[in-house]
């Protein structure tokens, strides 16, 4: 027999097996990155047995992987699978709502989810049976707007999908801006939305009356939108909005890498030509020249995982250390050994500090904007923001151009 995450030790021809749990989406709007993360568990595994047979133990780690949506039904439904499998705890990328909907039964059977992609500030709770690997809105908000201010934009105009994702972003960016920053009122949609003609109307008109007052460089459209982005820049791609071709669009971590918005396809030339940049949940500044980066990128197709995929891998290291050390044997003993070795890792996602609520507050940004070449648009980083490095405290943020 196997254990079930942590809970027993058992031997198969004298081995010792360890069942992992993970849980990621594989379609619909968190597709991309849930692809990434989907291969970089897989890796981690691959590379931790590897790690286990060459130091000669008899501990091998057996991965149990469930595909799921972007839907909040297909999270509870394989969640619930996986506790009908007496699992105790998941590795898992979710999106803030579907962390929010399976949230009770994991508490009530005693489930630890141990994820990415959860950003919300209303997840930062130290009972609600989740860490988290990656940092949540509260410093994406506070790069942003010091992004906002490093580029000189004095007025944002906010497209924003009515979600926990959007709703938590706004929130964060809003209490950050500085003093010689304003923020005009948001123009909400529902994430079902599938015309977006109204919406980019709106956003046309508001950006003209602002252009009677102001030059157009002081003005940026701030997209807290998904996989959708794609539509509303080939939606807007058309002379009855020109007020739209004046102003910068600025982006964040859901539609930051968006493969749509690259090649040779009309909204990666509406992007590129309005000089779209996206903050994005980056790694480590050395994590591109670490061979495990190599080799994830050649599992994913030649696509460069993001930050979430790397936190993931990381992830897995750090919970996969705690089961070899027999630290854990339920959900709370889980999470009470977890949270110190996280401490101790320095992974391709850099530098791990978790707070009391089993969160990290520690990440690297990547400000991500579109090049062209002979083989058309592609994602490239230009700077980085460094945040919570433990050397200059937790609310130090630190701008880093990249150097070619």
């Amino acid at each position: 027999m196997t254990t079930s995450v942590y809970a027993e030790n058992s031997h198969i021809g004298g081995n010792r097996q360890i069942t992992l749990y993970g849980m990621y989406p594989t379609s619909g709007d968190l597709k991309t990155t849930g692809d990434g993360s989907l291969a970089a568990f897989d890796l981690a595994v691959s590379d931790f047995n590897t790690y286990l047979k060459s130091i000669g133990s008899d501990i091998q780690i057996v991965p149990n992987v469930l595909e799921i949506t972007s839907e909040t039904d297909s999270a509870v439904e394989k969640v619930i699978k996986l506790g009908d499998s007496r699992a105790t705890a998941i590795l898992t990328y979710l999106s803030d709502d579907q962390a929010d909907a399976i949230k009770e039964y994991c508490i009530s059977h005693g489930i630890l989810l141990l994820a990415t992609g959860v950003t919300s500030p209303i997840h930062a709770d130290p009972h609600d049976n989740l860490i988290r690997f990656n940092p949540d809105d509260t410093l994406q908000g506070k790069v942003t707007s010091q992004f906002f201010s490093d580029k000189g934009f004095t007025r944002i105009v906010p497209i924003v999908r009515d979600d926990h994702h959007g709703g938590s972003l706004m929130n964060a960016v809003s209490q950050s801006l500085g003093e010689d920053v304003s923020i005009e009122k948001e123009i909400w949609y529902s994430p079902d939305t599938t015309d977006f003609t109204p919406v980019i109307s709106q956003l046309d008109q508001k950006i003209g009356t602002l252009l009677k007052t102001l030059k157009p460089e002081k003005i940026a459209i701030y997209a807290v939108t998904s996989r959708e982005l794609q539509d509303i820049m080939a939606g807007a791609d058309t002379l009855q909005y020109m007020n739209l071709t004046k102003v910068s669009w600025i982006g964040c971590d859901s539609n930051a890498v968006l493969p749509e918005l690259t090649g040779l396809s009309k909204p990666a030339e509406y992007a590129y030509a309005r000089n779209f940049t996206a903050i994005d949940f980056g790694s480590d500044i050395y994590a591109k020249q670490n061979p495990t980066y190599l080799t994830l990128v050649s599992r994913t197709a030649g696509k460069n995982p993001d930050g979430f995929a790397l936190a993931t891998y990381d992830s897995v290291w750090i919970v996969l250390k705690t089961l070899v050390m027999g630290g854990a044997s339920d959900s709370h003993s889980t999470e009470t050994a977890v949270l110190p070795i996280a401490e101790q890792h320095y992974g391709l996602s850099g530098l791990y500090q978790m707070n009391k609520n089993g969160d990290r507050i520690t990440g690297t940004y990547d400000i991500m904007t579109l090049v062209k070449d002979q083989n058309g648009i592609r994602w490239e980083v230009t700077s980085y923001a460094e945040v919570g490095k433990r050397s200059i405290g937790t609310n130090s943020i630190t701008m880093i151009p990249v150097l070619r």
